[in-house]
């Protein structure tokens, strides 16, 4: 039986689809959310850390979220610290080269989470759980969603929130570029003997890139990424072989290190659309997108991609009424594009070019990140160009 429903279907109950609510539900348009009736409240603890921008958390305080979230579980990065095994190559950036007080706000994926769905509770939708959907088709003035039981609803967008195994994105046949970056990343924490100072630190490296992020006074969130065929050494390693490893990569300058979680691998690949949108359809986070964790942009990208909805909802009133349309879907395509594409670019190359062992490239590293060190102004540009 097929029944009207409400203005936009919600894919994907996570974080961004949880934001694209919110972003949506301030222009009186009606909203349906449909998540996995299993997960949408899961009490597995996530070990991953995000390094929200000002940017980000500027949208995240406008809008109701950020007051949600502890205070003592949010810390601020006052520096970053890039460099790597070629000899002398090292830049930093500093909060007060860009006339700010922080550069990124770490927060705890489930205490984020958490923060969404306190906001939401205040937020009036229809929620659908089903673990069976069937298809989704596209009229002229409507999209058809089928799931359990017979069930046919009608729709003027679906937006796909569902992860980077999109079903809305192959419902529509959109295509994209893949790549497998033959990489895992290995998540835990540690606590070190010496205080980090809010600092985050990224290390490359022949074999990988080590990034650690500040999350308490004496306490890492670490995203270790690795070639491939080194895993199965690294998974054999006791927790105190896996130390004296780290110990060996960082070196001496936290002082003693202990681990305080279990490891977690994930295996590191990208995903970029040659489009988001289709049909009466609409990608946001990482059914449109996935990169590589190594400049920490992945949720950001996310959010972003709704932050731009929110802006284009504000300032085109006119297509309230449908926001199905091909020349509002078209709007925000073209909008996301350039901030897809150079972060896809930016992370894919630093990738290969860190893991270069060509002596010439060596050479062209260690003088392009010394120069830029030594240039205020060029500092200051590419803050506020990663920030936002």
């Amino acid at each position: 039986m097929t029944q009207a429903s409400s203005d936009v279907l919600i894919l994907g109950s996570g974080i961004v689809g949880m934001a694209t609510l919110i972003a949506i539900d301030k222009y009186d348009i009606e909203a349906a959310l449909l998540s996995e009736a299993k997960t949408i409240h899961k009490k597995e603890i996530d070990p991953r850390f995000y390094a929200i921008t000002p940017g980000v958390k500027t949208w995240l305080e406008k809008n109701g979220v950020w007051t949600f979230l502890p205070k003592k579980e949010v810390s601020s990065v006052r520096s970053i610290i890039v460099y790597s095994d070629k000899e002398h190559s090292s830049l930093k950036f500093n909060a007060d080269d860009a006339e700010m007080n922080e550069l990124a706000f770490i927060v705890n994926h489930d205490e984020l989470e958490k923060a969404f769905i306190h906001r939401i509770r205040k937020i009036s939708y229809e929620e659908i759980k089903t673990n069976k959907v069937e298809s989704l088709s596209a009229g002229v003035k409507e999209i058809n969603l089928s799931y359990a039981n017979d069930n046919v609803r009608q729709f003027k967008l679906a937006i796909g929130a569902d992860g980077t195994n999109s079903w809305v994105r192959s419902q529509s046949s959109i295509h994209f570029r893949y790549k497998d970056f033959d990489q895992t990343a290995i998540v835990f924490n540690i606590k070190i003997s010496r205080a980090h100072q809010g600092s985050a630190y990224q290390k490359f490296m022949y074999h990988g890139i080590l990034a650690l992020l500040p999350i308490y006074t004496h306490e890492f969130s670490v995203v270790f990424s690795l070639n491939s065929q080194m895993i199965k050494e690294y998974e054999s390693f006791t927790d105190d072989k896996f130390i004296q490893m780290l110990k060996n990569v960082i070196g001496e300058m936290f002082g003693d290190i202990s681990l305080t979680t279990k490891r977690q691998y994930f295996p590191l690949n990208m995903k970029i659309n040659k489009s988001l949108i289709s049909d009466r359809v609409l990608l946001v986070g990482d059914a449109a997108h996935q990169v590589h964790p190594l400049a920490g942009q992945g949720l950001n990208l996310g959010l972003r991609d709704v932050i731009e909805l929110d802006e284009l909802l504000s300032s085109n009133k006119k297509y309230h009424h449908d926001l199905g349309l091909k020349s509002f879907l078209k709007k925000y395509n073209r909008n996301r594009k350039t901030d897809i594409l150079s972060v896809s670019y930016l992370t894919d190359q630093l990738s290969y070019l860190f893991s270069s062992k060509n002596h010439i490239v060596d050479f062209v590293i260690n003088f392009g990140l010394n120069k830029i060190n030594q240039n205020q102004l060029i500092k200051k540009i590419l803050i506020k160009k990663a920030i936002h």
